[in-house]
């Protein structure tokens, strides 16, 4: 049995097992540890990704820092460091409960880089959601966030067909349809996380994966058929009206721009991390999206 962790309180409850926050009697830090009440294997692969990450640096790409593990009793336990809530959260207390263009600017540069420090090192996270997405401090006056939960991540080069992860409402098509898929999962859980976050409502939410494909096609493509029910609260004719329902910026519809690249059908055709974070460090944003535009027609051509 484990003496050196005190239980402070319970953080969150799935069906992995349980997060509580600890402090640790050895060092008086505070940690989040969490237990796994599932087959010990799953522990054993999600801590033999965290091993490969803390390996390649990860906790310096707003991923969260692993502190090790340890066992109590028959319960095999992850400690990571401490961090102050979860994005969805942090979202819920805002107005309108949508985060600002500034937030969002911010947001998505440090998703990006955590996704293209993942994807350099052969790992799909493959269940990214803001609730799968800390804020390390909501009093700080510039927000910082770190993706969290490896349970469901692999290396892209394991992956097999028909693996279906993550969560429903933010699984790519491909994933939810039983097609090959790599990396770009990932691009398309950010584009949708995104969405969700500019207009303070999920983009795509269903009780079943036929009721998310079903929006999915109703907004990005043509509509299996008029008789079928629509359970988004905010009804989309296309994403460009996205726009409509965030915040008013000059630099929305750049925004909507970026996260129509991420929400590709088309996998090859989805924009990566790396283009993500080579948009963000221009100063004029729709230049760069320019930029991609013409190289994808140049590839095409070629």
């Amino acid at each position: 049995k484990d003496f050196c962790h005190i239980v402070e309180e319970i953080l969150g409850e799935g069906a992995f097992g349980v997060v509580a926050k600890c402090r640790n009697t050895l060092t008086n830090n505070t940690e989040a540890v969490k237990v796994h009440k599932k087959k010990l294997e799953n522990a054993i692969e999600e801590i033999f990704i965290l091993k490969w990450l803390q390996r390649h640096g990860s906790d310096t790409c707003n991923i969260v820092r692993w502190d090790g593990f340890f066992f109590d009793k028959e319960k095999l336990c992850i400690s990571f460091e401490h961090l102050d809530q979860s994005l969805h959260h942090y979202q819920m207390a805002q107005n309108a409960k949508r985060l600002s263009m500034v937030e969002l600017k911010s947001v998505l540069h440090q998703l990006a880089t955590a996704l293209s420090h993942l994807h350099s090192i052969d790992i799909i996270h493959a269940d990214l959601k803001p609730m799968n997405i800390m804020v390390v401090d909501r009093h700080q006056h510039s927000i910082k966030v770190k993706i969290i939960d490896f349970g469901l991540a692999r290396f892209a080069s394991q992956v097999q067909q028909g693996e279906c992860r993550g969560t429903m409402s933010y699984n790519a098509p491909e994933m939810s349809l039983g097609a090959p898929f790599n990396e770009a999962i990932d691009m398309w859980a950010l584009g949708v996380t995104m969405a969700e976050l500019a207009m303070g409502c999920a983009l795509y939410p269903g009780m079943t994966e036929y009721d998310v494909l079903r929006a999915i096609i109703e907004t990005q493509g043509k509509p299996p058929d008029d008789v079928l029910d629509y359970a988004r609260s905010i009804k989309l004719r296309s994403l460009d009206d996205i726009q409509w329902h965030m915040e008013r910026h000059r630099e929305g519809k750049m925004l909507v721009s970026l996260i129509k690249s991420m929400l590709n059908l088309d996998p090859h055709q989805r924009i990566t991390a790396r283009e993500v974070l080579d948009c963000c460090h221009y100063s004029d944003m729709t230049k760069c999206l320019l930029n991609r535009f013409r190289r994808s027609n140049t590839n095409i051509l070629v």
